[in-house]
């Protein structure tokens, strides 16, 4: 096995809600990878790093996923066999459950990453995989050579759910730091940006609900919603009964960050949702103030570590519409506040959450896996 090598396992091959796989592959130095995904999703088209899709180009049988999700999958132990990796890393615990035969078989340290959803999120009964999930949930939660929740509430949430705190370490993801000239808050329209996924979670409900309340004291601010889902018919909606609103669906990621640079300020209030799933940190908070943009986010969940509440944004709660208009309709209108917390934003996202720096960490980790696995096989 090559001890640089990296074996980076996931779903769908690339859905556009998560480029930070993507950057998390592009951004290695010290380590080679390989993405293996499940399944094809050409949301995210460029790569700079090998990939393989384990069911490219072909449907598979029932009896070829239910093999794969056994474990006696001998076409995914001979792509391990043949990648050699020093190390498995997984996104999202349900994948790890996945791999996570494999990696024992083929004695290869497994590296998780935890996202939210997969911590808690109720999934549909009945079904071999959910099945087949929950029978590997203990072991992937103890057995796991490290498991890395995203922020410090998403740790806190994953010891309540049964992970051990032996091996589990926050680890922040990070950004891109992009070098294009912030524009200032008085050059701009007073226009609040959303992006994400347009499911209850996000909290694009309230941030109608809220915005109905900021066109009364501001009848020319604007929301322009990114992104796409069961909640859209909301936001077509509240574009003819409120104004003002304009609605892009999913775009790709460079074009989303062109459109987040025309906000004088980004809103994501997530919140719990009823079927278990919520937001283990936010990383398009992070690049919203990379941007110089300000944010308005939530105070319960991971987002809130994704801000400096009162210098680089606010922190409200995510239940309360008009917390959220009074937090935008104050920035909204005092341009040059919006500056100075741009300003702080820009800093402060430079100084914690600087790709390069963080993947630098994330190779720390790697190194520290290895060598205990190796301390391990000596004695």
């Amino acid at each position: 096995m090559s001890e640089r090598r990296v074996m980076v396992f996931t779903g769908p091959v690339l859905p556009i809600s998560q480029t930070f796989i993507a950057a998390h592959c592009a951004h290695l130095k010290r380590y080679q990878p390989t993405l293996v995904g499940i399944s094809a999703d050409n949301g995210i088209t460029e790569f700079d790093y090998p990939r393989v899709i384990f069911n490219a180009g072909q449907k598979p049988s029932f009896l070829q996923r239910a093999e794969f999700t056994l474990g006696f999958s001998r076409r995914m132990a001979r792509l391990i066999a043949e990648l050699k990796p020093a190390l498995i890393h997984a996104h999202f615990a349900d994948n790890a459950a996945l791999i996570l035969p494999y990696a024992r078989a083929a004695g290869i340290p497994l590296v998780v990453t935890l996202h939210g959803y997969d911590v808690a999120i109720k999934m549909p009964p009945f079904r071999l995989r959910t099945q087949i999930i929950k029978a590997r949930r203990k072991a992937v939660a103890t057995q796991s050579a490290l498991v890395l929740p995203v922020s410090e509430y998403l740790r806190e949430r994953a010891l309540a759910h049964g992970f051990s705190n032996a091996n589990l370490k926050v680890h922040y993801l990070g950004i891109p730091i992009p070098d294009a000239p912030r524009v200032s808050a008085q050059e701009k329209a007073p226009r609040i940006v959303y992006a994400g996924r347009l499911y209850e979670k996000k909290g694009i409900d309230k941030v109608i609900a809220a915005f109905a309340e900021i066109r009364r004291s501001l009848p020319d601010a604007e929301l322009h919603v990114v992104g796409d889902g069961p909640l859209r018919p909301l936001v077509e909606a509240a574009k003819a009964e409120i104004g003002g609103i304009v609605s892009y669906g999913a775009l790709p990621h460079a074009k989303l960050l062109e459109v987040m640079k025309t906000g004088r300020i980004f809103t994501m209030p997530s919140r719990d949702a009823r079927n278990g799933d919520y937001e283990g940190f936010g990383l398009v908070l992070l690049e919203a103030q990379a941007l110089g943009v300000p944010v308005v986010t939530s105070n319960i969940t991971g987002t809130r570590e994704a801000v400096m509440d009162g210098v680089t944004g606010f922190c409200i709660d995510p239940n309360d519409p008009l917390a959220l208009a009074r937090a935008c309709t104050a920035l909204l209108s005092d341009p040059e506040r919006c500056d100075a917390m741009g300003r702080a934003a820009i800093a402060f996202v430079r100084e914690n959450f600087d790709i390069v720096r963080r993947t630098a960490v994330l190779e720390q980790h790697y190194d520290d896996v290895l060598r205990s696995s190796r301390m391990r096989a000596a004695t």
